[in-house]
């Protein structure tokens, strides 16, 4: 009898309990209080207990046969071990320096790291994987994983660094010639649930930390990076900020940016965001590695303490320190002088100089990410924007690759209907890759994304030099190290669709005239449509579909069925439509 009342009450106040707020994904903390809070984990992802060869002939390339593990047929000449006895080599194929590279080991773990921040009920998730490339499916499961337990889909970047001593994640590095993929199915579907995993613990464990940032070109930090027509004392001519460019022009991306995030016991989490192929160590090796990254996170990790998300910066050109000469340096970090208090150097080609190339390349990494953290100032904003865009695969290489079935990407995550610009009309279309570029604003700090390996000049920009615009100056040019003089009156848009010559002009040494990165007017260099005051690429971001150029520079007739000259980067691109896929998506998120 006494609840009618109470209803009536209820009715004619309005009163109710108030609604229980929904908590922060995964255990995150999102304060509205100003202050920047981090949370970093390590997910070890090295695969083990996979299956290896003998190396009769001691060539780092399996010499055998697929289905015979005693090498007893004709022409089978290396055995493997077959541990689960069905029969197959079961490899974990090295992602680099050609196909048939099967692993025998694990040098040192192969690792995913994330950093979540957050500030003012922003957030975001950094994570770095030691992979070839993670593609895009795999990411949409992670995505999707993340998503299910209330975290933003679209608050993760997730880069690879693009080693090239891992396992093969693409699935083109089994054994070309016999169409065997290089995918270890094991490793590939381990890595959504251990970003997974790494991004939730990461989330859980957040602290207040005090930012510290900055960036810094190594060709500005010590002459000794720099080759003698790139201003320094280098031995090596072809050096410009310790990396090696191999494709004119030499445009490179030696920039180190680095974050640093203290907390009240000390270094919480370092971001090391850097360029060039983690593929240091060279072909001569059979074990898995992070390659240089590895070294510049121990670096840091045991000077400062803490876990360090390394970010891979712009890859193609192709950036890379193999083949440089490098001051050399002990295992401190000192520099080693000869009697006459001179810098002596480390040649990679030298014998047995592989890890220690790799090792010293990656201190040096570390030296320079710790020198650039010269600006204190505090983070007001943090801030998270993406714009989505359609990859169309129209390249002979990546067509074949999907087609033989080599690719870690199922036809199901392949858009092949109508929502694919021109998929049904163009007979070069296999379809569309979704994908997306993102803007992270952190503080003074703003990264712009790439799903793939981004040559310098589209975020950079082109060197304001003569030779850029006149040919007649490129054949004695410091970046035209290629330059054929045959070419200096032919227009590179006679050169772009042939088989290779235009008279007596070498197209394959050809490059656009002048050389430049859009002819769409409305497009700038990404560096230029983006805020802050410190600004960098992330490379193979969400989603791997190779490599980046810029469209005047597209050579259509170069793919894998054809030579390549100084355009091997065509081989293994996507489209040639993908450099302004990721100008335009900057330019609709610029403001």
């Amino acid at each position: 009898m006494r609840t009618l009342p109470l209803l009536v009450l209820f009715a004619c106040t309005g009163e109710k309990d108030e609604p229980t707020p929904t908590p922060p994904p995964l255990g995150m903390t999102l304060a509205e209080d100003g202050q920047v809070y981090a949370g970093i984990a390590r997910v070890d992802i090295t695969p083990t207990d996979f299956e290896t060869y003998t190396d009769l002939d001691g060539d780092h390339s399996f010499d055998g046969c697929m289905t015979d593990p005693a090498a007893s047929r004709t022409g089978c000449e290396e055995p493997f071990d077959d541990l689960n006895g069905n029969g197959r080599f079961d490899a974990v194929w090295i992602a680099g320096f050609g196909s048939a590279r099967a692993a025998q080991g694990a040098h040192d773990p192969i690792t995913v790291t994330a950093v979540v921040l957050s500030l003012d009920g922003e957030y975001v998730a950094l994570v770095g994987v030691d992979a070839l490339g993670v593609l895009e499916n795999r990411i949409r499961d992670t995505r999707d994983m993340l998503q299910a337990d209330g975290f933003d889909r679209d608050r993760i970047v997730i880069s690879s660094s693009h080693t090239h001593q891992g396992p093969d994640t693409a699935g083109i590095y089994g054994i070309d010639e016999d169409l065997v993929t290089g995918i270890y199915p094991p490793f590939v579907e381990s890595i959504p649930e251990a970003i997974y995993d790494a991004v939730a613990t990461a989330s859980a464990g957040m602290v207040a930390v005090t930012p510290s940032q900055g960036a810094v070109f190594m060709s500005d930090l010590d002459p000794a990076f720099n080759g003698e027509p790139f201003g320094g004392t280098n031995p090596d001519p072809s050096v410009d900020g310790g990396i090696n460019d191999i494709r004119d022009p030499v445009i490179v991306a030696d920039q180190v940016l680095s974050i640093a995030l203290d907390g009240a016991d000390g270094r919480v989490a370092t971001i090391v965001n850097a360029s060039g192929h983690p593929e240091v160590v060279g072909d001569e090796n059979s074990e898995l590695s992070a390659d240089y990254v590895g070294y510049t996170r121990s670096y840091l990790e045991e000077r400062h303490g803490g876990l360090t998300v390394f970010l891979s910066g712009a890859l193609g050109g192709m950036q890379s320190s193999l083949g440089a000469t490098l001051p050399a340096i002990d295992e401190q970090g000192a520099r080693v002088l000869d009697a006459d208090g001179n810098p002596t150097w480390l040649d990679d080609s030298a014998p047995g100089a592989d890890w220690e190339f790799a090792r010293t390349w990656g201190t040096l990494v570390a030296q320079a990410s710790e020198a650039a953290l010269t600006d204190t100032t505090p983070w007001t904003s943090l801030r998270v924007r993406h714009s989505d865009f359609l990859i169309p695969v129209d390249n002979p290489s990546f067509k074949l690759a999907f087609q033989v079935g080599l690719l870690d990407t199922p036809d199901d995550y392949v858009i092949q209907d109508s929502s694919c610009p021109g998929f049904g009309e163009d007979n070069d279309l296999f379809g569309c890759i979704p994908s997306a570029s993102w803007v992270i604003e952190l503080g003074p700090v703003t990264f712009g994304t790439a799903p793939g390996e981004l040559m310098p000049e589209l975020f950079w920009g082109v060197p304001d030099e003569p030779a850029m615009v006149d040919p007649t100056l490129r054949p004695s040019d410091r970046r035209w190290v290629q330059a054929d003089s045959d070419c200096v009156g032919v227009p590179y848009e006679d050169c772009q669709d042939t088989d290779g010559m235009v008279g007596e002009c070498d197209c394959l040494k050809h490059h656009a005239v002048p050389y430049r990165i859009t002819d769409d007017a409305a497009l700038g260099t990404i560096e230029s449509m983006l805020p802050g005051t410190f600004k960098a690429p992330i490379g193979i971001a969400n989603a791997y579909c190779g490599y980046i150029v810029p469209a005047p520079d597209y050579n259509t007739y170069v793919s894998v069925l054809t030579d390549d000259g100084d355009h091997y980067e065509e081989t293994n691109s996507c489209s040639g439509s993908f450099g302004p896929l990721v100008l335009g998506a900057f330019a609709a998120m610029r403001e």
